[in-house]
């Protein structure tokens, strides 16, 4: 991106896998600051996730049931979140199959 004109780019918001735009201006302005990385969030989903973090907790979107939520220890990186009300469930079922 260092001698490219950058074009908006579509991505996938990795909390609620909704596509976001990530504009030329954007990204002008990560690269002025020096980030190297593309934002993995949406904006609503890191104003959320900004706003839980203040308080102690960490913002989750339920890959099941398509809810917000929160935890208190932050989401795992390398899967998807499910709220406490889908893990509950997923647990009955699982206890009943055994």
């Amino acid at each position: 991106m260092e001698n490219t004109i950058p074009e908006n780019k579509t991505l996938v918001c990795k909390t609620c896998q909704k596509e976001f735009l990530w504009t030329a201006n954007e990204q002008r302005y990560y690269a002025k600051k020096g980030f190297a990385k593309q934002p993995q969030k949406c904006n609503n989903c890191r104003k959320v996730a900004n706003k839980l973090r203040e308080g102690g907790t960490f913002y989750i979107h339920c890959a099941i049931c398509d809810a917000d939520g929160a935890m208190l220890n932050p989401p795992p990186k390398d899967r998807v979140a499910i709220c406490s009300q889908c893990f509950r469930s997923l647990a009955k079922k699982a206890t009943q199959k055994a």
